[in-house]
């Protein structure tokens, strides 16, 4: 018998109901046969008897493979010949010498042959008019990436940035933070003194006290502020009872908010803060408890957002510079 056909591996796309399979290649033993299921989770090699059976060993034009289970939706099943690379047809001197064996060894040699032409067409290598030899892989590093030596003769292990493959810091553009600090890279993402704050917090319980600090008086807010607030902070607060509301740079206002109140524009640069003093009963609907927000200079608005708790009723607006 003849090995006519060059081919020695079949991949079948799973559809979840198919179960049989044909061999397309000769092989001259069940064991010479081998199946790998390949799914996004990788490769899971097959159980002869277990997880499948074959017919048609021996047979020029192949045979059958019949699963267990068959392969499902996104699953591939690969069938190869792999036999075992060993010679097992014994010659004694003056026996007879019947063609049928021998052609059978031959056979498996070929078979062989086409088992390693299978492995050596999934292996990388140089161009046929390439002079580079003896290239070894190095042992795995975490964290490094395989390169060439500085001399173009090897493969070597090297860091990635100092290869000048990745310009640190990385622009937000391309998935970094464009900074070298974390303060620097926070504002390069966006978040605002606040947003700053709240992300250095441990855990959600701190958040959470972060947002809901509130001075017991303007005393106090005035002595918890940057220095630049101070520098224009009103001594006097000055009440305001309804209408739209402005306030200028670096002053502080108090507003009663009975009846609700329009947050006007906030006139001069920086950040806004809003704390609440008083009590009596809250409506969110009309009544902010607790805003702190910011506005984009060039638009000249206040951007707020409120936080229900308490039952406060007075409103203090300080307009700080950054």
């Amino acid at each position: 018998m003849t090995v006519s056909s060059i081919e020695s591996k079949a991949r079948y796309a799973g559809n979840g109901s198919t179960a049989s399979f044909a061999i397309p290649f000769m092989f001259l033993r069940d064991d010479d046969i081998e199946l790998v299921l390949s799914s996004s989770r990788g490769e899971h090699p097959l159980t002869i008897s277990t997880d499948y059976t074959l017919s048609g060993a021996g047979e020029h034009a192949g045979g059958q493979c019949s699963l267990a289970v068959p392969p499902g939706q996104g699953e591939v099943l690969v069938i190869r010949r792999n036999p075992v690379m060993v010679q097992e047809v014994d010659y004694v001197e003056n026996d007879a010498f019947p063609a049928a064996t021998h052609e059978a060894a031959l056979d498996k040699l070929t078979m062989i042959c086409q088992a390693l032409a299978e492995r050596l067409d999934r292996t990388i290598t140089f161009r046929v008019s390439s002079a580079v030899t003896g290239v070894n892989l190095p042992e795995p590093e975490p964290g490094r990436v395989l390169a060439w030596n500085d001399a173009g003769t090897n493969l070597a292990n090297k860091d990635t940035a100092a290869q000048g493959a990745v310009l640190l810091p990385l622009p937000v553009a391309q998935g970094g933070t464009g900074a070298a600090t974390v303060a620097d890279a926070l504002a390069s993402l966006g978040f605002s003194p606040l947003g700053a704050v709240l992300a250095a917090a441990p855990d959600a319980a701190k958040a959470r006290q972060i947002i809901e600090a509130q001075p017991a008086n303007p005393a106090l807010l005035k002595a918890d502020t940057p220095a630049t607030l101070t520098a224009g902070f009103s001594e006097t607060a000055v009440p305001y009872a309804s209408g739209d509301f402005f306030v200028s740079e670096g002053a502080l206002r108090t507003v009663d908010t009975t009846g609700g109140v329009t947050l006007g524009r906030i006139m001069g640069h920086g950040r806004v803060t809003l704390f609440l003093t008083g009590g009596g009963p809250v409506s969110y609907d009309s009544i902010y408890t607790r805003v702190i927000g910011e506005y984009d200079p060039s638009k000249r608005g206040c951007i707020v957002q409120a936080f229900n708790y308490g039952t406060h009723r007075w409103l203090v607006f300080a307009n700080t510079e950054d």
